[in-house]
């Protein structure tokens, strides 16, 4: 079966501290707000396999992942949300569709979070 990447959207509403837990290296967006959507900035390095403490500032940021992840809040107040990314652009961070567009069905990654 293939795999399906897991697409995570967090919307950060205060300055906060998280524990991210993935099996590979991720990148960690930031969206912004832009005509006709999101566009992604860079947020940091890469983030390496295993536990990844991260500060983050208000906003919403995006990473995908082929592992499961788990997202542990320290502090702060974050919300976590699973969608997937449109063919065209970064994910609408109100969509919570696990699969979209017109690949085949894969296997299911899962977001825990603490």
């Amino acid at each position: 079966m293939k795999l399906k990447a897991l697409h995570v959207t967090l919307n950060v509403r205060e300055p906060s501290t998280v524990d991210l837990t993935v099996g590979e290296r991720v990148q960690l967006d930031r969206l912004v707000p832009s005509r006709g959507g999101y566009t992604a900035e860079r947020r940091g390095g890469v983030l390496q396999p295993g536990v990844s403490t991260v500060v983050l500032e208000p906003g919403r940021y995006f990473f995908k992942t082929l592992s499961d992840a788990h997202l542990k809040v320290v502090c702060g107040g974050v919300d976590a949300e699973l969608g997937s990314r449109d063919k065209d652009g970064w994910p609408d961070p109100d969509v919570t569709a696990t699969s979209k567009g017109d690949d085949a069905p894969g296997e299911v990654l899962a977001l825990t979070v603490e």
